[in-house]
Formats: structure tokens, C-alpha cells, sequence
């Protein structure tokens, strides 16, 4: 099973399936910026959780002009903004993680405005599923097959239906409410996830 992208030569959802075993190149343009960047290490950490290995090639190009044909182009919408660099976060009290953590929390194609407000909100959330990652990180009560099944089952399809982040996380965040899942269901969702919600690095 593949995944789709929105094409902006056609202004629709292109699918891309890959030849068995599922090897799927992604290319950043260049002369990036932060957010493209961005975009691409959540492409690459998608496509490993999909079982689509990332490998070197321009199947999948992020950012810059239209590229050649053939290839899928994703084009991450403007983000405005003095989006720092890591020694202006460090400066302010801030970590690489909370930068990716804000530029992954709206979707690549809509327009991102940076402000030091939003990436404390930004931080917070981070930090707050963190710490209950790390509350769960020592529990040793078997999970739910099934109703894990279920939840990884919709955070898979939101990364294969264009890249859909934030429905993503709103899908942990879900598995989170009390009475939700079990703790042993709720610790291997967050073990499975919490690399590519970035959360792990505190």
C-alpha cells in the first residue's frame, strides 16, 4: 500500500504506490527553508512508520521549482515569520524539537506564520505528551491488540492521506483521553509514535 500527495500541477491527490519491496525516494530542493526541511524529515519518519523505505532517488521532491516529470512534488505552503536558527532557539530557552514540533503541528499546505507565542504553545504540547510518555515508558501491561490496532490504524492512514499531521497527533491525543485505551495500549502507542510526533527528544 502506498500513499497520496497533493500535486500541485494538477490540484489533486496523486497516489503513489511503489514496486515491491516498497522503496520510495525523497529529495529535498535546494536552497530549503525551515519548513521545507521540515516537511521532509516528516516525509522520511512517515515513510519509514509506512514501511516505505526512504532511499536516495527524486521520486518524492519537497520544495522549490516544479521538478521533472514523473516525479511527485510537494510544495510546502509559505512560512512567514524571523524563523530563528538553532543558536537564536538555544538564545531564548527553545530546542531544535520545539521548532519541528510547532512546523509539524499545521498542515504542510497551509500557510504558517511563526511567532515566539506560538512556539511556546507549541513547546508545551510537546512537552506534556513527553512527560506521559515517559509516565508510560515503564509499564509492562500487555496492550489491547485490537484496540491498538485500531488507533495505529488511523494515525497510518492520516500520514498516507497527504501527509496529515496534525490528524496524526489529534489521533494519539484521542488515545489519550481517559478510559480511552488501556495503559498498556496507551504506552505501545506512544512507544510507536512518539519518534515521528517528535516528542522524544526533550
Amino acid at each position: 500500500m502506498g500513499a497520496s500527495f497533493y500535486d500541485p500541477r494538477s490540484g489533486a491527490l496523486r497516489e503513489l504506490r511503489p514496486a515491491a519491496p516498497p522503496r520510495v525516494g525523497a529529495a529535498l530542493a535546494d536552497g530549503a527553508g525551515a519548513r521545507e526541511r521540515a516537511v521532509a524529515g516528516a516525509l522520511s519518519d512517515a515513510l519509514t512508520f509506512l514501511g516505505l523505505e526512504p532511499v536516495a532517488g527524486r521520486e518524492i521532491v519537497v520544495g522549490g521549482e516544479e521538478p521533472e516529470p514523473g516525479a511527485v512534488w510537494i510544495k510546502p505552503a509559505p512560512l512567514t515569520g524571523p524563523v530563528p536558527d538553532a543558536a537564536g532557539l538555544c538564545a531564548r530557552g527553545f530546542l531544535p524539537a520545539d521548532l519541528d514540533f510547532f512546523l509539524r503541528a499545521t498542515h504542510y499546505r497551509r500557510p504558517l506564520v511563526f511567532s515566539w507565542e506560538a512556539l511556546d504553545s507549541a513547546r508545551t504540547e510537546r512537552l506534556r505528551l513527553a512527560a506521559v510518555a515517559r509516565e508510560h515508558a515503564a509499564v509492562s501491561q500487555e496492550p489491547s491488540a485490537r484496540a491498538l490496532a485500531g488507533y495505529l490504524h488511523r494515525f497510518s492512514e492520516a500520514l498516507r492521506r497527504d501527509l496529515d499531521l496534525p490528524e496524526a497527533v489529534a489521533c494519539v491525543r484521542d488515545g489519550l483521553r481517559p478510559g480511552a485505551l488501556s495503559p498498556g495500549s496507551r504506552a505501545a502507542l506512544l512507544h510507536r509514535t512518539s519518534p515521528l510526533m517528535r516528542i522524544d527528544n526533550v
